[in-house]
């Protein structure tokens, strides 16, 4: 009988220890997701912000420039091939009468990023507004060079332009855009939006953790 109240007393024992580690896995597990969504917010806000500062910058691909250009050539491409042309249409237009195009005045900063050998690096040109900016993707396509494909026997862009992205962003739009369901992705505003293929629907992409199916299932869309 004593061996068994002794025995009894043991697992009455283990079996306080095994409630209170689950209690303190619980706590530390209620921790960790408390922590883990403030990491996230934390980091929503951080991209936001990050993206903020790009607002008046564009990405610009397709311009003759290697690792060996140099800085004054580099400015001296962007201005002639992209911001001069397209300001030139904004003037004849009406949107800019009185303008005038010194490179100082429209540009606040450019530079070429590293890419790999043989390939042209892309431009990251800032305008000095956001209304700069509006003009080369309003006017892009009418102004910018074009070049003829003989493969598909269509005239395409000689340099691309697009919306200068945070690293969060520029890696989350690829992979809404290799969905299998998304006919077409783009961003505006430094915000991702796809269409699917079975529905004209502009979805948007609100934060880094949403992906296709997590934006289609909360707007009950069938996307398969």
């Amino acid at each position: 009988m004593e061996r068994m109240e002794i025995i009894e007393k043991k697992i009455d024992s283990v079996e306080a220890a095994l409630y209170d580690l689950k209690k303190e896995n619980s706590v530390l597990r209620e921790e960790l997701a408390a922590k883990e969504k403030t990491i996230n917010s934390l980091t929503e806000q951080l991209n936001r912000v990050d993206q903020a500062t790009r607002s008046a910058s564009v990405r610009i691909i397709g311009l003759p420039i290697n690792s060996n250009t140099t800085q004054p050539e580099v400015s001296k491409l962007v201005f002639n091939e992209i911001v001069h042309p397209v300001f030139l249409a904004a003037k004849a237009s009406g949107e800019l009468p009185n303008a005038t195009f010194a490179p100082h005045f429209l540009i606040n900063n450019v530079f070429s990023i590293p890419s790999k050998k043989g390939q042209a690096c892309p431009v990251i040109l800032t305008l000095s507004s956001q209304f700069f900016r509006s003009l080369i993707f309003r006017y892009k396509k009418t102004a910018l060079p074009s070049t003829h494909d003989s493969v598909s026997n269509r005239d395409r862009p000689k340099y691309l332009v697009f919306e200068d992205l945070s690293p969060p962003t520029f890696s989350q739009l690829p992979a809404i855009a290799g969905d299998e369901r998304v006919k077409s992705a783009w961003t505006f505003g430094g915000q991702i939006r796809f269409r699917l293929h079975n529905s004209e629907t502009v979805h948007r992409v609100k934060s880094l953790a949403e992906t296709v199916d997590s934006i289609t299932k909360a707007a009950g869309v069938q996307s398969g």
